[in-house]
């Protein structure tokens, strides 16, 4: 295949020297011996020139030597051939043919790169860990016992909620945007009017409209979300709250300010099932003392009708099942009474849910944007864009 694309080459290079040197071809196929017709037959490709017929067109016309090399030299290799790429081709288009142009526009886009990342705003990153506090205590694994001898079942579930939505929470969010924080430029502002959110667009002013409140807040909690990075590490518990704004001490206040929120809303939950079990208690014991007042009633009327059941065994064995229902319903009552207290106590117990294991402190560097990582990618986008051009117009 190669071989033949060579010789229609070499027929196709007989003809264009003829026609660049103004040579006949009634005088070329003089000199070369052969007929007009044969030379035509040659030039279109239709007949295999002879070796001694093209050295004699190499002797009769000196210059068709360097007309080849020439030739040759000018013409341009494909780059694919039979659906292979050439590397080796590609390479040297790019770092040999055309690397003064591709060094230009890397460097050109480099820079743009660089520049434009100078007017990118700077942000600082600061964050808190959490710990979950270990909080099973025994009186309320007695309480569950106790409730479920009792014929109720009561719903043991200390935590209900799942912290990382607690610190992803709207009821977080809002508090955080309508807060006024002191580290704005010293001034109590809130983060809308920190991020400028109720100023006008352009396009609001030109139509003279401004924005409505609920959009202003709305685009803040969703700048806010966007800022906010909640982690939990499934395998130890830890969870870490970050949060990213323009400013590092405004950074670190945020981020304390939201361990302190997930700690109040996590204390209040946790203090209203104290609530709720001294209710149930309490309810349950007024019954349980009902009953056993019923109960000790009936085993006074019974020995005050039976004087002498011990002497009976049918009348005693009346009288162990009723002395042993009261004995039995005493404990259960004692044992409300002490878990009343003790629920009493937990109402008024401010042991921490949440354990803040490392407070927020403002960052020193920031955390966005990385202007070398910005320029390298400028620089790479300028090397790629400038390969595919050069190697396109090859």
């Amino acid at each position: 295949m190669q071989v033949e694309q060579n010789k229609h080459q070499t027929n196709i290079l007989i003809k264009n020297f003829r026609i660049i040197n103004q040579v006949r071809q009634e005088d070329m196929a003089k000199k070369i011996g052969v007929s007009r017709a044969t030379l035509i037959n040659y030039e279109k490709g239709h007949t295999s020139i002879p070796v001694d017929i093209l050295d004699k067109i190499k002797f009769e016309y000196p210059d068709f030597r360097q007309f080849i090399i020439n030739r040759n030299e000018n013409k341009k290799k494909s780059i694919i051939i039979d659906g292979v790429l050439d590397f080796g081709l590609v390479f040297k288009i790019i770092f040999k043919i055309n690397k003064g142009f591709i060094l230009r526009t890397v460097i050109s886009f480099g820079l743009f790169g660089t520049i434009g990342s100078l007017f990118l705003t700077n942000y600082y990153s600061s964050g808190i860990s959490l710990f979950p506090a270990n909080n099973n205590t025994s009186s309320i694994g007695q309480l569950q016992s106790l409730a479920l001898s009792a014929g109720v079942n009561l719903d043991q579930n200390e935590q209900s909620y799942n912290i990382t939505d607690v610190a992803k929470s709207r009821r977080i969010a809002e508090k955080v945007i309508l807060n006024k924080w002191n580290n704005i430029s010293n001034e109590n502002k809130s983060l809308i009017d920190f991020w400028g959110l109720n100023k006008a667009s352009l396009i609001s002013r030109i139509f003279k409209q401004r924005p409505s409140e609920e959009s202003v807040f709305n685009s803040g909690l969703k700048k806010y979300f966007s800022l906010l990075n909640v982690k939990e590490d499934r395998r130890t518990g830890l969870i870490n709250v970050n949060f990213e704004i323009e400013s590092p001490y405004l950074a670190a206040e945020i981020s304390n300010f939201i361990g302190s929120e997930i700690q109040s809303y996590v204390q209040k939950q946790n203090t209203a099932q104290a609530v709720k079990e001294k209710f149930f208690i309490r309810d349950r014991l007024g019954l349980v003392r009902a009953e056993l007042e019923l109960l000790e009633e009936n085993l006074k009327e019974f020995k005050e009708r039976n004087r002498g059941y011990e002497a009976s065994p049918e009348l005693y064995l009346i009288f162990s099942q009723k002395f042993r229902e009261v004995e039995a319903k005493q404990q259960v009552y004692v044992t409300l009474q002490q878990q009343l207290e003790l629920a009493r106590i937990n109402e008024v117990k401010q042991t921490p849910i949440i354990n803040i294991l490392d407070e927020a402190k403002a960052p020193v560097n920031k955390s966005r944007p990385n202007r070398f990582l910005i320029t390298l990618l400028s620089a790479l986008a300028g090397f790629l864009i400038s390969s595919v051009i050069s190697i396109i117009k090859y």
